[in-house]
């Protein structure tokens, strides 16, 4: 899974492991400053998604995170815990948003598949999913 020079960590299943995780991805020799902004804001959706959709969020939960800095691009990996127990499963979809739709939720993925070149899955549906995306590195953060 993913390329040998990437680097893992994990994280536990909290909301504040989130800001944890983007932290890590910031910390990422060629992320600093605002070249990883756009970084850090996927690292933080996907990982939200996790904790608050799947089993992640749960007792012992914890989620995984690989990033890799390609010359102009990112790519980032969000392994969550799967489907919580009694839940019906889902998988990671794009929920199209419209003028008016000013609901506090339902962003995270459609913000991701915005800012990334290209986001996907990786699984099988109800089990743990890798969530993936390749970010590039040189849009201006005031975008």
């Amino acid at each position: 899974m993913g390329w040998p020079s990437a680097r893992w960590s994990y994280f536990g299943g909290t909301l504040s492991d989130v800001r944890r995780l983007r932290d890590w991805c910031g910390s990422e020799p060629g992320l600093q400053n605002q070249r990883g902004d756009w970084v850090r804001l996927v690292a933080s959706e996907l990982a939200t998604n996790a904790v608050l959709h799947t089993a992640t969020g749960e007792k012992y939960g914890r989620m995984g995170a690989s990033i890799e800095v390609l010359h102009d691009r990112a790519v980032l990996c969000v392994l969550d815990q799967g489907a919580k127990a009694g839940r019906p499963t889902s998988v990671p979809r794009v929920r199209e948003q419209g003028p008016n739709d000013l609901c506090a939720g339902g962003r995270g993925l459609w913000l991701v598949d915005r800012i990334a070149e290209h986001w996907w899955w990786e699984g099988q549906h109800g089990f743990p999913l890798e969530l993936w995306a390749t970010i590039p590195l040189d849009r201006d953060p005031s975008a």
